[in-house]
């Protein structure tokens, strides 16, 4: 089964460490191991594919061309020649190119990590563009404000996709 890896929303933004503003949970250590993963699906000859959230210049948060909206350090080298979606929304799908690349590289299964747990990954997940696709949200690979708030999200999952512990 060909698979795309979805890493969503690794920005600056969610970084104290990087003078973000809307820092998350353990979300350090939580990009060092998606970056580490990674590399490993792209070994495994999975498709890497970054999201990237971008608002526009005036707006408090994921200012286009601002600090924050840049992909954070941790897989900015990563993503740098892989295909990058840029959305507006919390759905990946919504108003962007991600299914037209998945279709390119026939694409069957999406696995997906990141940031918000219960926002764009959840939204990503459950997207009616997604329908077509096998999903497995990569928990141990999400983040969210809190602890307690991801697990929430992912227990709202629950039967309507496919939720690993990698």
């Amino acid at each position: 089964m060909k698979t795309a890896l979805l890493i969503i929303d690794v920005q600056n933004e969610y970084f104290a460490s990087a003078g973000g503003k809307f820092d998350q949970f353990n979300v350090d250590t939580i990009a060092q191991n998606i970056a580490g993963y990674a590399k490993t699906a792209e070994q495994n000859g999975e498709l890497v594919i970054g999201v990237q959230h971008l608002m526009a210049k005036d707006y408090p948060l994921f200012a286009e061309g601002s600090h924050g909206a840049k992909l954070h350090s941790s897989v900015a080298g990563i993503l740098a020649d892989k295909p990058l979606v840029q959305k507006a929304h919390a759905d990946s799908f919504l108003n962007t190119n991600l299914l037209e690349i998945l279709k390119q590289h026939g694409i069957e299964q999406i696995d997906i990590c990141g940031i918000m747990t219960q926002n764009c990954v959840t939204h990503t997940a459950l997207s009616p563009l997604a329908k077509e696709y096998k999903i497995r949200v990569l928990s141990s690979l999400c983040t969210a404000p809190t602890e307690l708030i991801h697990q929430i999200a992912l227990g709202a999952l629950v039967g309507r996709a496919w939720i690993e512990v990698v």
